[in-house]
């Protein structure tokens, strides 16, 4: 079939033309599908940090290799089969350029699915003298290697090839690790595996081109030396080196971003393609950590190792680029520190004297704003923390001081409203009669938070007018609700803890079967399993009702949101909303605390980043 196809192919003119796209189309062959599945596997990660930054290393990588691709062929290192190109820029074949291209995606996606889950502060080294240690000794090597690579790189000589190679890439090397060696020494194992693995499969690549004739390597500039069945030693070096580059240089651009969004105050442009950004993004990437405020990074460390237990909201947190994810982590830090220290204080006079610091302290961050008036320019606040020190451990003062620091983007009255819920808790005699009482509490303590990250998405994202959030009562009111649907769950979740421990109960009093035996074996008795495990899972699944209606209330306001996340929004909901079905609904013995397992939590991830996001793409 093959031979008849090429006896038609020669007949029709056609023959000629196929062989020059022959290259080309090996590119098609080996290397597109495989970037493809690693695009289908990274979409819902994929936004316009991670395309910029692979814009940026296609850009720099192409004006860098031309000169040193068109030197190479020119001396010979290197020749192609003339009639199986499609074309020649310089003297480098158009096919030459396309690999550049196809190499930094491939490798970029790899290594996004590899590298993106760390928080960026974890990679920052503040110790002075480990840091110029780390960033010189390295250096000074690679300068040997640079003159090595040059004594070798002779035009007609038999090391030529090598030393061009160590000639080339080494002082790149040294630029990247003078910005970043640091940072990429803190994810050298993940950034092992984003190097090892399209290595190997380039290599491969590599190797069948060379059967194939696509080129070859002049005996007379190489070292004749061979791994792997033939694949020359220069070749096995260029794609390794070229990878471990690539990886590097993601490693660059999330050093200098990940600096900017942890040290916000001192940054003050986000994301855009501007000069301001770009130069900022320079500025940042060759600012030494150690030279920054560590007492920044040390909050948000202490902050994440005290959530350690909060596995849902990590794996939330994460699917977020790392500016958002910060947020994210603050905003829940206060809000689980703050409700813990009204259930914690040791009596009722305790309680209130630390709820009116902590409205000292809201006070204090959003002095002389309205209540969703926000700001675009970072704005440092002055506290004096001398009074919180005394009352506060160091957990949540890491929290108060770390959420200071981004409080000029975020709106007043969400937190406002967050501690009125408490106060409005303090008292252990509420009793909730209708669904309207029970939203109009939650608005408080739940409706806040989804008020509060709607604020992050929009300055992360550096929407052109940030301030129409205050103005757009639909977004808000939206957001509110949203909140308040996940609340439901939380009813469902806790319903056993709140009345064994704090004798509690969010339960609507009009959906109760029997409101007054009910309330006296919840509030007075706090043995909850006395009402059976049947009753427990109807209230159950009647919270649910409510959670469900109340979202699909609200759920469209995910489009309001930029594009980019949409989809990382809805999984986050339904990873919450999971809780009932996957931990509650089915579990033979109603739970004290409903929790998801991590295959649970693995399913969710799946069909809703993979399937259900897709509404948003369509």
């Amino acid at each position: 079939m093959v031979k008849e196809f090429r006896i038609i192919l020669k007949k029709s003119g056609l023959a000629e033309q196929v062989t020059m796209l022959s290259y080309m189309g090996f590119h098609f062959t080996y290397l597109l599908p495989a970037i493809g599945v690693l695009a289908l596997i990274t979409r819902p990660f994929i936004d316009r940090f991670e395309i910029t930054k692979i814009a940026f290393i296609s850009v720099v990588a192409l004006l860098y290799a031309t000169p040193c691709y068109n030197y190479n062929i020119a001396n010979e290192a290197r020749t192609y089969t003339p009639e199986r190109l499609l074309g020649v820029l310089g003297n480098v074949p158009v096919e030459e350029y396309v690999s550049v291209i196809l190499q930094i995606v491939l490798t970029s996606l790899w290594a996004m699915l590899c590298v993106r889950w760390k928080f960026p502060f974890l990679n920052f080294n503040h110790d002075k003298q480990s840091y110029q240690t780390i960033r010189w000794i390295p250096i000074l090597l690679l300068s040997i290697v640079t003159a090595i690579g040059y004594r070798m790189a002779v035009p007609g000589q038999e090391t030529f090839y090598f030393g061009s190679i160590l000639c080339w890439a080494s002082p790149v090397i040294i630029v990247m690790w003078y910005g970043a060696g640091n940072y990429f020494v803190k994810i050298l194992i993940p950034s092992a595996f984003a190097i090892v693995v399209p290595t190997l499969y380039l290599l491969w690549v590599n190797w069948i081109a060379l059967k194939e004739d696509f080129w070859h390597l002049n005996k007379n500039t190489s070292l004749n030396m061979s791994v792997a069945e033939g694949l020359p030693l220069e070749e096995a070096l260029f794609v390794s080196i070229t990878t471990a580059m690539i990886v590097m240089a993601g490693a660059c651009y999330d050093k200098a971003y990940g600096t900017i969004v942890t040290f916000t105050l001192i940054y003050p442009h986000q994301f855009s393609i501007s000069r301001k950004f770009i130069c900022q993004m320079f500025e940042a990437f060759v600012t030494p950590e150690c030279s920054l405020p560590s007492i920044v990074t040390e909050d948000l460390i202490t902050i994440m190792k005290s959530l350690d237990n909060a596995k849902t909201m990590f794996t939330s947190c994460y699917l977020y680029h790392y500016g958002i994810r910060i947020d994210l982590l603050l905003q829940y830090a206060f809000a689980r520190y703050s409700d813990n220290i009204m259930d914690d204080a040791s009596n009722m006079e305790n309680k209130k004297l630390k709820l009116k610091l902590l409205q000292r302290y809201i006070g204090e961050c959003f002095a002389g704003r309205k209540d969703y008036e926000v700001k675009s320019v970072p704005e440092e606040v002055i506290i004096d923390w001398t009074p919180y020190e005394a009352e506060f451990t160091d957990e949540e003062m890491a929290c108060f001081r770390a959420l200071s620091r981004i409080a000029f983007f975020l709106a007043r009255k969400p937190y406002e409203e967050l501690l009125a819920g408490y106060e409005f808790d303090l008292t252990n005699a509420i009793i909730y009669k209708t669904e309207k009482d029970i939203i109009d509490y939650f608005t408080l303590i739940a409706g806040s938070f989804g008020a509060m990250c709607v604020y992050s998405f929009l300055y992360r994202f550096n929407i052109e007018k940030y301030d129409f959030v205050e103005k757009d009562d639909y977004v808000i009111k939206k957001a509110y609700q949203l909140g308040n649907s996940l609340q439901f769950v939380n009813i469902s979740r806790d319903l056993v803890f709140d009345s064994e421990s704090w004798g509690r109960v969010y339960l609507p009093t009009d959906y109760m079967e029997d409101e007054e035996n009910d309330l006296r074996v919840l509030r007075k008795e706090k043995n909850p399993r006395a009402l059976g495990n049947d009753k427990l899972n109807r209230y159950a699944n009647k919270m649910n009702e409510l959670c469900d209606k109340n979202l699909r209330e609200s759920i469209d306001v995910i489009k309001r949101m930029p594009f980019e996340i949409r989809g990382l929004i809805l999984t986050s909901v339904e990873l919450y909303r999971a809780i009932y079905y996957c931990a509650i609904k089915y579990s033979e013995k109603f739970p004290n605390k409903a929790k998801l397992t991590l295959l649970d939590r693995y399913k969710v991830l799946f069909k809703v980043l993979y399937i259900d996001s897709l509404q948003y793409l369509l």
